[in-house]
């Protein structure tokens, strides 16, 4: 939505498209769905590419953006070639390393109905050369709108956030931020928490997002004891009250292309523990404006939480190191790169009417 909000400065229309509903079930006005399902499967996939078909063939587009695997299926074989350019846009890495023979064709012919790529990392360019994918892939990076980040004090949005858990002002804050999807793993922060407690340090985890997971996170939470330590916040608007108000962001993550929960953070100025997961350095340099540990080793990210949590000076310095590098991932930079590219794939005799 920031992206095509800052393309509609440089000329271009846009209407946003999703295959179904939220996993709630939930529409986002501004996030029109194909079909009227939460459940993303083929036959959501397959109605899903109709419709945008006739959609098209009403409202002609220059070029189709579809954005993630399932998108990109809908656009490979849902549309045809009149329907205007297709760019699939990689936002998560695959395990290409483990499919078969047959996964592998695939995915291949998904990728070879596509006339450009983007990559939001070298890891994804790399894997389309491994498709087979014959055409541009462009080098684009993850990115968000600053401005949102960038409003407020952490002081004050600190003594807000624990205001509204009813805890007191001095409780140390670790927080998760992210959708409860096995991808992100956030059982992990929960293990981590607990981990935290063991080594005997008190802190209190908030995790902001909803998703599949949130029962049986709240039963593992139980099961622990960690009842009274962590709280569950749903879904937020304002998630970047949350980034300000805790005093570390955990990203626990199984795979990522460039997790945006690392850039949302640092623009914040909150300091990150993070798997070395996807391209996490192409965003936080190590122990510069973040820490990284080993994939899926919760206890080295419970020592470097309390190691971090302990030195206040270290947090402060990172938080600075972190919000100085704002503009090098804001949407406005990376929106004239996908102008440039958008306008050279449809020709100059588009003008702009995009």
């Amino acid at each position: 939505m920031e992206l095509a909000a800052e393309l509609e400065e440089f000329g271009h229309h846009n209407e946003l498209l999703s295959i179904g509903k939220a996993f709630d079930g939930s529409v986002d006005p501004k996030l029109t769905p194909l079909v009227n399902t939460k459940r993303i499967g083929v036959g959501a996939m397959l109605v899903g590419g109709w419709r945008l078909r006739r959609r098209l063939s009403k409202y002609p587009a220059d070029i189709v953006v579809a954005h993630g695997g399932w998108a990109a299926q809908v656009a490979a074989f849902g549309l045809r070639a009149r329907h205007g350019h297709r760019v699939w846009q990689r936002i998560l890495g695959f395990p290409i390393e483990r499919w078969g023979r047959f996964k592998r064709r695939y995915w291949s012919i998904v990728a070879s109905r596509f006339d450009a790529a983007i990559a939001i990392s070298e890891q994804l360019e790399d894997e389309m050369t491994t498709l087979g994918f014959k055409r541009e892939v462009w080098r684009i990076p993850n990115a968000r709108n600053p401005a949102r980040f960038e409003v407020g004090a952490r002081e004050v949005a600190a003594k807000q956030l624990r205001h509204e858990l009813s805890i007191d002002e001095s409780t140390v804050l670790v927080g998760f931020v992210g959708h409860l999807v096995p991808q992100k793993q956030p059982q992990l922060a929960i293990e981590a928490l607990a981990s935290i407690h063991d080594r005997g340090r008190d802190a209190h985890l908030v995790i902001a997002g909803d998703g599949p997971m949130r029962r049986s996170l709240e039963r593992l939470v139980a099961s622990l004891g960690l009842t009274s330590s962590v709280s569950f916040l749903g879904h937020r608007d304002d998630v970047e009250s949350i980034y300000k108000g805790i005093d570390v962001v955990l990203v626990t993550s199984a795979h990522e292309g460039v997790p945006g929960v690392a850039i949302e953070a640092q623009m914040a100025g909150c300091p990150l523990i993070t798997f070395a997961v996807g391209a996490i350095t192409d965003v936080i340099e190590p122990d510069v404006t973040g820490i990284v540990v080993d994939l899926d080793d919760v206890d080295a990210m419970a020592d470097a939480a309390v190691a971090l949590l302990d030195d206040d000076k270290r947090r402060d310095t990172m938080s600075v190191a972190g919000r100085s590098r704002t503009a090098e991932h804001s949407t406005k930079k990376t929106a004239a790169m996908y102008a440039k590219r958008l306008q050279t794939l449809v020709g100059d005799d588009a003008g702009d009417e995009q």
